[in-house]
């Protein structure tokens, strides 16, 4: 006897009431079975592929289904009741090693590496890294950059503003100071102490300031400008000490016009320094008090007089009353601009300082971040000022601000988390009312669904830094991840622990009555679900991990690690919770049960056994009488669904989804077409980093007008041979030629000032100096600009011996200090060893990163050219370039991603469904999903970059959930012999629909939360994750149904067409062979059951069934056979479980909630058409064979 038979007794009244409820659900049941006017009631299917999924299978076709997850489902169900069995002890040990991850967490320091955003194979890595051995091969040096600009938008061309740079430069070198420890103490100094080969960097911006106030001073009383002081832009003079202005001064306008109309500025021959003096000397106004220039213009001071000044030869004569004159006759309301009279720069907006020094064998990388931390600390936020702002730059600070924007993640994690408590702790409440089954430890459940995301993060992330991982800022995005993305498996334990409760308590018995047992029931049928989403997320993580750039590989590997973690979690931890909920709720319906009983006794001994047995049932909840809210509930479920399906299967309405479809693919393509690949440092902050200021400041002012490129030669080789430094210098030479380039005034190489040094004659010297200075004193009197042979020493390479032998004095030379930081010598022999220069580019057009790209390539292309050619073994170096190389390896790796991804996502499906089909479709809407949102993050104004491409890469593994779902069940249903694509789609979205909206709702809401943070890759993730969200309920529920229904109209139509021919054919033949008329069958009326039970028990006792009919079995599958004809035993045990096939909870119909009415499956479409049982002559022998098929179900029925 099955279980359903053992029920306990009742008393005739009861008896009496379960029967007419009976008849009368019997009737709502064939009333409302048929969905949208025809669509037969079904018996509930899994999720997507789990225990009952395979029962119906190996009913209805008599396959049993894949071996391997028959093997996935068998070890489900020993896990469950394993976990059951020690619940308490998985639980614990789940939190003991969550503590622990979390403890490692909290005491790991972040490290960020900015070269970590650059692809793995990236050649910006490699000249990084050459760059670094070049200067400090034992560790990190110090390299800071202090931009000043003035708050009111003005020139920094203005005293006082000049002045105050000076007081920071004077504070910087001086003030700050790097704190170290040695074996003889404490140790702190200042850059001034510390500073070996860049000492001298700001050394132009001292002499110009001291010039700019000394000249000015003369412009004040009226006094001649000293004609040894040149302060033109780019290359400036001080006492014939020529010096560049161009890695100083930046986002320059010229009072020269000229220079608009595209005249180089960089040529100082074509401004009359006199002649502007005399112009300005008549329209500018006179400023009272003089500033002493001190310093290094005492010489030109003494030399100049104070008294009246000569006139210039080239300017015409200017005495002292004219000036006084002149100076007069400005108006005092007039806006003071004498800076024009001393400087061919009508104004600066940005002055930069930089204080670079090399590593020293006592420092430390702590040591290195605490001076430049320093820096920031006291020029960016303890420096007031109301005339500069300050804006600090340094590695340290990047690495900084990126931990910042890390951590502003965290307190906006919270809200997430309680957005999704709440939308968890409603869903499930209410399905717990719904399916009379809400209780406290119900709302545990949904908590501890939104907790066990954490737990698994903090796991993940704590093991990971214990085996050396770095931990990097944009590793704290991965718990908001996980919570998004694997709090949807914790749902489907608890709809299905919903509906094993449900099933226990409508057929009580002594096994399932026991915890073990609904745990493996839960996990059996859940169990391969959760593990095929898991796997897609965990194969599109490793995707992503391994084309991605490090950075972004290790968000990546740090997701796939703690998705993994979380499904562990789920199958113990929660799991375990589950368990003991479960004991809880067992214990409560036994105590319900025995109160039932108890009124039950009670009632017959008191004669009031009818109403005392209602209202205790009522009191227990369990009654089979649905409560209104169901029932308004269902039936408002079933006309969305009625009404959904009659929309969708409309074929009009099919095909203008189709042409909408093709419209946003053409769309998407176009916006994929024109997405920029670009990736900048302002989009690793947060939106109120002052960094942010300053990659503007750089972009806006310093690249246009100076963009400097490092080339280090590491084999300079003899340049003493006149052949390789000609190579050399062609070498400097292509590299100037380029187009943009500043030309030899804005290139710093060192040849070009050790020939003039071994040109110059050490005993004459000083001789040689004033017959120069006598020369450029008519040079600059008759011409009005600079002098040509003193520029040529700097800006031409001029022809002379190079004797090797004298770099070490030439080093020692005062005016040859700058480059010590440029030449390294072999200490022991003294020779070149290596040396690096820079060469100079200009133009507006570098403003954008694929000109900037450009540029770079040209630099690579002519650095290989003589790399290899001439083994100079030299390489570029660009701080940008990082970044600039995302720009031709961005569209690859992109590729390379959706591709694995895709095969991977193909795989898993493949060999969990065991369809083509379901495959095809499922990667088909991965694709276009992957396709449609590039497309829109392109109409959303958002680049291609690292960031981008792993939040498309994690989003992809769940893209393919809804797609398979409605692939699977709708082949499925066509695998058990529904023929109607409307039937087959309302299998598909009574199964599919709720679980995707909910998981989309919850998904969205949650990483939502991310906005608030106003951080790029944050802004990112939450696009791109709603996006996909979005998208794949599209796929699933609106363009894959509509092309699943035109599919089966052609296929439909195909057939038709084919059966056609056939029919004509075989026509043709017996007519020629006089073949014999046949008659056609009609078609039955078949009968339909009240109870799913008697029909289970129709089919499947052989021997008490109604002798039919070959034909019938070969139609039907019943009375003892399957539909493809094998035998069936009977009361055959089910090859998935070990339980009877009658007593298979899996095969009662839910969708009556809380009833134990089962109902019978019903009849197709075709079966329940009246037809008129009239004589038709079949065509060929297939109507013969289904008539035959037909006439045997008649027969059979009548029986």
């Amino acid at each position: 006897m099955s279980t359903t038979d053992r029920v306990r007794p009742v008393s005739p009244s009861e008896n009496g009431t379960a029967v007419t409820m009976r008849q009368r659900r019997s009737t709502l049941g064939r009333q409302g079975s048929m969905i949208g006017g025809g669509f037969p009631e079904r018996r509930r299917s899994s999720i997507l592929v789990g225990q009952r999924s395979m029962d119906l299978q190996m009913e209805q076709t008599g396959n049993v289904g894949p071996r391997f997850v028959l093997f996935i489902i068998r070890m489900y169900r020993r896990w469950g009741r394993f976990v059951a069995k020690h619940d308490w002890k998985a639980m614990l040990l789940c939190l003991i090693t969550s503590l622990i991850g979390f403890i490692v967490v909290m005491l790991t320091p972040q490290q960020n590496d900015i070269q970590g955003y650059a692809p793995p194979n990236a050649r910006a890595r490699i000249e990084y890294s050459r760059f670094q051995d070049f200067f400090s091969r034992d560790g990190p040096g110090i390299s800071v950059y202090i931009f000043l600009i003035a708050k009111d938008d003005g020139s920094m061309l203005r005293e006082a503003y000049m002045n105050e740079t000076l007081k920071v430069l004077d504070m910087a070198t001086d003030d700050v100071k790097l704190y170290y420890k040695n074996e003889r103490g404490d140790f702190n100094q200042s850059f001034s102490k510390f500073c070996r080969s860049f000492c001298k960097a700001n050394q132009p911006f001292r002499a110009f300031q001291s010039g700019f106030i000394f000249q000015n001073g003369l412009v004040k009383n009226g006094q001649k400008l000293s004609s040894r002081i040149n302060l033109d832009y780019p290359i400036a003079r001080v006492l014939q000490r020529p010096f560049s202005l161009q890695q100083t001064f930046f986002g320059i306008n010229f009072f020269n016009e000229s220079t608009t109309a595209g005249i180089d500025p960089s040529d100082q021959r074509q401004f009359n320094l006199t002649a502007a003096l005399l112009n300005a000397a008549q329209s500018s106004a006179a400023e009272n008090g003089t500033t002493d220039g001190g310093g290094i213009l005492d010489e030109v001071m003494l030399d100049e007089g104070t008294a009246n000044g000569r006139a210039g030869d080239g300017g015409g004569n200017l005495t002292s009353d004219a000036t006084k004159l002149a100076l007069a006759s400005r108006g005092a309301d007039d806006q003071p601009n004498w800076q024009q009279h001393v400087t061919n720069m009508r104004e600066v907006k940005m002055v930069m300082l930089r204080f670079d020094a090399e590593h020293q064998p006592n420092w430390t990388v702590a040591m290195v971040k605490q001076y430049e931390l320093a820096m920031r600390d006291r020029f960016q936020r303890e420096y007031k000022s109301d005339r500069i702002a300050l804006y600090v730059l340094s590695k340290s600070v990047i690495e900084d601000e990126m931990i910042r924007a890390g951590l502003s993640i965290i307190p906006y994690m919270s809200i997430g988390f309680a957005v999704m408590v709440i939308c968890s702790v409603f869903c499930v409440y209410m399905r717990a009312l719904y399916m009379h089954q809400h209780s406290a430890p119900k709302i545990f459940l949904a908590i501890a669904a939104c907790v066990l995301p954490f737990m698994s993060s903090a796991t993940a992330l704590g093991f990971m830094f214990m085996f050396g991982f770095r931990f990097s800022s944009i590793l704290c995005l991965i718990p908001i991840l996980v919570l998004s993305i694997g709090v949807d498996s914790s749902y489907l334990m608890i709809h299905e622990w919903q509906a094993v409760i449900q099933h226990c308590r409508r057929q009580p018995s002594r096994t399932n009555n026991q915890v073990d047992y609904r745990i493996s029931q839960v996990l059996s049928e859940i169990g391969p679900a959760v593990l095929i989403s898991t796997l897609t997320n965990i194969f599109a993580d490793g995707c992503g991990w391994y084309t991605s750039s490090p950075e972004l590989g290790a968000l990546c590997l740090g997701n796939m690690v703690s998705m993994l973690v979380a499904f562990i979690y789920q199958m113990t931890f929660y799991a375990g919770l589950m368990s003991l909920v479960g004991r809880y709720e067992i214990a409560t319906e036994r105590r319900e049960r025995r109160e039932l009983q108890e009124s039950i006794r009670r009632a017959v001994e008191t004669g009031g056994a009818g109403m005392e047995l209602g209202k205790s049932s009522v009191k227990h909840g369990l009654t089979r009488q649905h409560s209104k809210f169901h029932e308004h509930t269902k039936h408002y479920i079933s006309e969305t669904i009625q009404t959904y399906v009659s929309i969708v299967a409309n074929k009009f309405v099919a095909m203008l989804i189709v042409v909408l479809y093709f419209v946003y693919l053409g769309m998407s393509i176009w916006g994929v077409t024109q997405m920029e690949v670009k990736l900048s440092i302002q989009q690793l902050f947060t939106s109120d980093s002052p960094l942010l200021k300053v990659d503007e400041l750089r972009v806006g002012y310093q690249v246009p007008h100076f963009m400097s490129s490092t080339v280090l030669v590491f084999n300079p080789g003899n340049l003493s041979d006149p052949e390789r430094l000609a190579k050399m210098n062609k070498f400097v030479a292509e590299l100037e030629a380029i187009n943009g380039s500043w030309g030899p005034i804005g290139t710093k190489y060192f040849v070009r000032d050790f020939i003039a040094y071994e040109l110059r004659d050490e005993d004459d010297l000083e001789s040689e100096l004033a017959a120069l200075d006598a020369g450029v004193e008519s040079t600059t009197s008759a011409a009005g600009g600079g002098d040509d042979t003193a520029m040529a020493l700097t800006t031409q390479t001029p022809n002379g011996p190079y004797r090797e032998e004298d770099l070490r004095a030439f080093l020692r030379w005062p005016e040859s200090e700058e480059w010590k930081a440029y030449i390294r010598l072999d200490n022991d022999t003294g020779r070149l060893e290596r040396f690096f220069f820079t060469t100079g580019y200009h133009g507006d057009q570098l403003k954008i990163w694929t000109e900037r790209g450009h540029m770079l390539n040209q630099w690579r292309a002519i650095v290989d050219k003589y790399a290899k050619s001439e083994n100079f073994n030299a390489s570029v170096y660009y701080d940008d370039s990082i970044f600039l190389d995302l720009i031709d390896n961005m569209p690859i790796d992109t590729l390379q991603s959706v591709i694995g991804t895709l095969l991977c996502m193909g795989f898993v499906c493949f060999l969990f469904l065991n369809s083509m089909f379901t495959v095809a479709m499922a990667s088909g809407c991965v694709l276009s999903i992957c396709c449609g949102i590039l497309g829109i993050l392109s109409w959303l104004k958002t680049d291609l970059d690292p960031i981008t491409m792993a939040a498309m890469t994690i989003s992809i593994g769940f893209s393919v959930d809804i797609p398979a779902h409605v692939s699977y069940h709708y082949y499925q249903a066509a695998a058990q012999g529904v023929d109607q694509p409307q039937a087959k789609l309302v299998n598909c979205l009574s199964s599919v629909a709720f679980p995707a909206l909910q998981a989309a709702l919850s998904t969205s809401l949650c990483v939502s939360s991310l906005l608030l943070v106003h951080l790029h890759m944050a802004t990112v993730f939450v696009r791109t994750m709603v996006l996909c969200v979005v998208l794949c309920n599209l796929h699933g529920l609106v363009f894959l149904p509509a092309f699943l229904i035109l599919f089966d109209s052609v296929v439909q139509h195909m057939r038709k067409r084919v059966a056609q021919r056939r029919a004509a054919g075989a026509t043709t033949d017996a007519n020629a062979g006089g073949g014999a008329v046949n008659k056609r069958w009609p078609t039955p009326i078949p009968e339909a059951n009240s109870s799913q039970e008697s029909s289970l028990r129709t089919n499947t006792n052989a021997g008490a069934a109604p002798p039919m009919s070959p034909p019938a079995q070969n139609r039907n599958g019943a009375a003892g056979q399957y539909r493809n004809g094998r035998t069936k035993a009977p009361a055959e045990q089910s090859r998935v479980t070990d339980r009877p096939m009658l007593d298979r909870f899996n095969s009662v119909d839910e969708t009556d909630g809380g009833g134990t009415e089962m109902v019978a499956s019903k009849p197709s479409m075709k079966s329940i058409v009246k037809v008129p049982a009239t004589e038709v002559v079949p065509e060929n022998e297939e109507e013969q064979k289904v008539d035959d098929n037909k006439s045997a179900a008649v027969d059979n029925s009548k029986n």
